[in-house]
């Protein structure tokens, strides 16, 4: 097991949900908004999450355990970054896969 928490914005309630994801499980994972109900599909591959938005749900799919959500009107992203000693680029890269954000350097 790799168990690391994650963040995303739904845009459907604008709230933040934060929840636990294995990234050990490859495949379709769907996390379903605790407040709205709006399902967010992601696709882990090699232990990351990619960029891949799915809307199939044939194969190997995951549903998020709704033990681990909870939701918040702003992003824990600057509590993650102030209270981390400089996350590494694939901690960031992670988090902001499930934010809908994407980050370059050459």
């Amino acid at each position: 097991m790799s168990i690391k928490r994650q963040e995303l914005f739904c845009h459907n309630c604008n709230n933040y949900v934060q929840f636990d994801l294995d990234l050990s499980l490859e495949g379709n994972h769907i996390l379903s908004c605790p407040v709205c109900q709006h399902e967010h599909c992601r696709v882990v591959k090699d232990g990351k999450v990619t960029d891949i938005r799915w809307d199939n749900r044939n194969g190997q799919t995951y549903w998020i355990s709704t033990e681990s959500i909870t939701y918040t009107s702003n992003s824990t992203f600057n509590t993650y970054t102030n209270n981390s000693t400089t996350p590494a680029d694939s901690e960031l890269f992670l988090y902001e896969s499930w934010m809908n954000t994407t980050t370059t350097s050459n």
